[in-house]
């Protein structure tokens, strides 16, 4: 079972890792049976809890990347979302109809804050953030939503983006694959060439309430994965 937090190299696992996929579900907005809500591929530990798959026995895994780059990344996602999810075809008119007022919210947001990073940043309130039923298409969520189950480790491995070729191989190894396709990265914004964790990709376009909210909101990421704070 491999988690996908939001902004961790999930579209290059998922396009390294596809001929094993079994997965039965859609990478997309879906309603599903077991949690009785619209979801998509972003599962955290506490959804994938109530669901039948929980009951087999899995290898589990995670990637994760340091929070700074990952609101960076989110604040240009969402960008991306409200402009190509419209056109994506849905399983449900009700389904898209939902999403779209999730999007509208998201654009407002752009709106108020003139598409000023910083700005962005001070408009986040911490329900966005901790709470994964508050609003699916921004699933800016701590990466330990994805790792742990209350204080205890869920997953066996995790990666980190900051050095995303070594630990994707480290992962191979994990799960006795040896050997792989060579696929092209989905996106290589993602992988800074195995620089130090504290060598944080976009720090220098941060302000100093942008940091010390981010710091604030993935606290407990900073302590679990030994990132240092800014």
């Amino acid at each position: 079972m491999i988690f996908l937090p939001w902004k961790t190299a999930g579209s290059t696992m998922f396009i390294r890792m596809a001929h094993y996929n079994q997965s039965p579900y859609s990478r997309f907005f879906y309603f599903n049976s077991y949690l009785k809500r619209i979801v998509h591929q972003h599962i955290t530990v506490a959804d994938f809890k109530a669901m039948h798959e929980n009951t087999l026995d899995l290898q589990k895994i995670a990637f994760i990347r340091n929070p700074y780059d990952r609101v960076y990344s989110g604040f240009f996602q969402i960008q991306k979302d409200i402009k190509q999810q419209p056109l994506m075809p849905f399983p449900e008119p009700w389904i898209k109809n939902h999403v779209l007022k999730q999007l509208s919210i998201n654009e407002g947001k752009l709106v108020r804050a003139h598409y000023d990073f910083n700005k962005w940043v001070a408009l986040l309130e911490p329900e966005e953030i901790f709470d994964i039923g508050c609003n699916s298409s921004l699933p800016l969520h701590p990466a330990h939503y994805w790792t742990h189950d209350h204080e205890n480790k869920f997953v066996q491995f995790i990666g980190k983006v900051e050095a995303f070729e070594n630990d994707f191989a480290k992962m191979l190894q994990f799960l006795q694959i040896s050997e792989h396709n060579n696929f092209e990265n989905d996106n290589v914004e993602l992988f800074p060439d195995n620089k130090a964790d504290s060598d944080y990709k976009y720090i220098e376009r941060m302000s100093k309430d942008s940091i010390d909210k981010i710091n604030y909101l993935f606290e407990k990421d900073f302590k679990l994965f030994g990132y240092k704070t800014c």
